[in-house]
């Protein structure tokens, strides 16, 4: 038996790394190293119900309902790479959506279930998300288009609370469903976000929300079914 405390210590030293390592092998990473990605969850499927998600075989959202988003704040962490995930109805094993799903290292991602259960058209988005700040004084908004009963296009306008749409041009123009937006980079304040048809001549709304906004902030607006043409939307908290 070999009694040297320096090659015991290397021994003890080597179990030390085999430990970590075997640690940052498990989905979530947060104190791993550098090698994870960042995401949030979002039901858009205005049929699916409640949902279970699960990410290479284990449940880690539960009971996420329309329009609903986890974590409601900041995102989840996750080692880097190809992930199985799974949206299934609550409580069973019954997947709706199960998808391979790539995520780089160091960055942050929106995932959304969209489309519908019942025409078998509901599926995995993903989006990557910047919440890098904007330059100073501004504001960055973008919009991610997941309203299944929507229009195939629309044209966003953010503008001053009261402006008269009729004549102007769309801030955002021709936001085909199940894509999103740049990010638009502008001075902080108050404004009216409408959203119209594209192919609408008279710009009926189907979305007219006001937001105020601080210099430094971030906001993702993903638009959602709200019955009968019309849109609400989910804004997500980006940064600040």
């Amino acid at each position: 038996m070999n009694n040297n405390p320096q090659i015991a210590m290397l021994r003890g030293l080597k179990s030390t790394f085999l430990i970590l390592a075997l640690a940052c092998l498990s989905f979530f990473a947060t104190n791993c190293g550098t090698d994870h990605a960042k995401v949030r969850v979002i039901n858009a499927s205005p049929d699916a119900g409640g949902v279970d998600v699960a990410v290479d075989g284990k449940t880690v959202i539960t009971g996420l309902a329309f329009g609903g988003l986890f974590p409601a704040s900041d995102y989840l962490t996750l080692t880097a790479g190809n992930r199985r995930v799974e949206f299934r109805d609550t409580g069973t094993t019954t997947d709706r959506i199960n998808s391979n799903i790539a995520f780089a290292s160091q960055k942050q991602y929106t995932l959304l279930a969209v489309g519908k259960v019942s025409d078998n058209t509901i599926a995995a988005l993903l989006k990557t998300d910047d919440n890098s700040a904007p330059s100073s004084g501004n504001i960055k908004v973008r919009v991610i288009h997941s309203a299944v009963d929507g229009p195939a296009h629309i044209d966003i306008f953010v503008v001053a609370p009261g402006t008269d749409i009729t004549s102007a041009t769309p801030t955002i123009a021709a936001l085909a469903y199940q894509q999103a937006s740049d990010y638009l980079n502008i001075a902080a304040g108050t404004y009216e976000v409408v959203m119209t048809d594209t192919t609408d001549p008279t710009k009926t709304k189907k979305f007219d929300q006001t937001y105020t906004l601080t210099a430094g902030q971030i906001r993702t607006l993903v638009t959602l079914d709200a019955g009968g043409g019309l849109m609400s939307a989910l804004e997500l908290s980006d940064l600040n």
